[in-house]
């Protein structure tokens, strides 16, 4: 692979890179005007991965990368190869992997079209098409260009016009539509969310193309749209925002998981549309959703628009669920929104934190196990934020005088955050 740094980081960078196991060799860099290309080889087994690690790497130790690429992608195949390593034209049967490894490593125009042309061969095979639109995936992950995504989801909304027009009304797209549909998701997700945004750009898409998948009465479609809706960066249309409140409200209603994570993906897509009625009504709807992460993805969204005024009401309720989810969601409205008016709420909410037994989440990160602030820790700086206004002055005095008796984590971190809070002589 190709990765470019700042110049003034070349030396850094070089320092970096060999202490990265993963990074089996690398050049010296030469520097080209503002940028020090280096050229490397990489033990890594997922692609995308291998190509954005070392720029993630860097990053994490301070270094401007400018761009990475791989160089070992396969971009001129025959077409023979290419039968053989997605299981030839026939038998007509559905196979989904294990895939040859060696497809792993494909990519470019070239390759795309030579799939698509088997996808849109009506003569092949129902299974040799679907295994071609599988393919697509990996060309994708590789390249995962403006220009070739929209290549693959214009033959993915061709290839459904036939299908919706034979009766009856169809509910699951064909194999191969789906495929290409997720094989675009799969790349516009992977560029936003792994890192690759600045180092590669996010394909900008037709709206059209995915107002009309996400219209259709394939709801296996659906999911796969709304996730690509909740990166890409383009302005919604308000025709875009109805489709989107539609289908939001309609996977909401129905039972099971499936459509409890399409509904969760149509809370995140609409944050991203314009404040239509039809988006308001949407998010209303979806804020008393009966799942957790649909009916908090919606409030956020809803307070992101309506301010102060929407968070106080929502907290107001929140405060008194049984939930702990939700009682956790209040204390961080009230703390990111909160006025001095509010602490009153603060106060209630900080002590219902006081007296869970809530464990800090741990993650890990580029630096480790990370342990999430505790819950409360986000009121008590609130409150010491507001500590001139008396009823605040009075909750901190209260805490003082009870101090030995706060739940260790808080306490802990209130010591290294707040130093000037606890009682000066504990």
């Amino acid at each position: 692979m190709r990765i470019a740094v700042a110049a003034g980081d070349a030396a850094l960078a070089a320092s970096v890179l060999d202490a990265d196991e993963e990074v089996l060799r690398r050049t010296e860099p030469v520097v080209d005007g503002e940028v020090a290309p280096f050229q490397l080889e990489v033990d890594r087994n997922h692609r995308p991965i291998a190509v954005v690690r070392p720029a993630m790497g860097l990053s994490y130790a301070g270094v401007e990368v400018a761009f990475s690429r791989p160089l070992d992608i396969a971009e001129t195949v025959s077409d023979a190869w290419l039968q053989e390593r997605i299981g030839g034209p026939g038998p007509d049967r559905y196979v989904h992997g294990p895939f040859d490894p060696a497809l792993f490593a494909i990519g470019g125009a070239r390759f795309v079209q030579q799939l698509l042309d088997i996808v849109t061969d009506p003569s092949a095979s129902l299974g040799y098409r679907a295994r071609a639109a599988d393919a697509c995936l990996f060309a994708l992950r590789n390249t995962p260009d403006a220009p070739l995504c929209r290549q693959v989801l214009e033959v993915a909304v061709q290839e459904l016009h036939p299908a919706l027009q034979k009766p009856p009304t169809r509910t699951r797209a064909p194999w191969h539509v789906t495929s290409l549909v997720e094989a675009v998701e799969d790349a516009v997700t992977q560029v936003a969310h792994w890192g690759f945004g600045r180092l590669w750009p996010v394909p900008q898409l037709p709206e059209e193309l995915l107002t009309e998948l996400l219209a259709s009465s394939c709801r296996d479609l659906h999911w796969p749209v709304l996730k690509i809706l909740a990166v890409v960066p383009e302005t919604r249309s308000e025709h875009l925002a109805s489709v989107v409140a539609d289908v939001a409200v309609e996977h909401d209603a129905k039972k099971g998981p499936d459509a409890a994570v399409v509904a969760a993906s149509a809370a995140d897509a609409l944050g991203g549309c314009p404040d239509t009625p039809a988006v308001q009504q949407a998010l209303e709807v979806l804020s008393r959703s009966e799942r957790l992460e649909v009916r908090l993805g919606a409030m956020g969204h809803l307070v992101r628009r309506g301010g102060h005024l929407v968070a106080k009401g929502l907290w107001e309720q929140l405060l008194q669920d049984r939930s702990l989810a939700q009682r956790l969601y209040a204390s961080e409205l009230i703390a990111g929104h909160g006025r001095a008016e509010d602490l009153p709420a603060a106060i209630t909410a900080l002590r219902q934190a006081l007296k869970s037994k809530h464990t800090p989440r741990e993650t890990w990160s580029s630096a480790g196990l990370v342990t999430d602030p505790p819950w409360g820790s986000e009121l008590l700086t609130f409150l010491w934020r507001h500590r001139e206004q008396p009823p605040a002055a009075a909750e901190i005095q209260r805490l003082r005088q009870r101090w030995p008796a706060i739940r260790p984590d808080l306490a802990t971190w209130a010591v290294e955050h707040l130093p000037d809070l606890p009682l000066r002589t504990a």
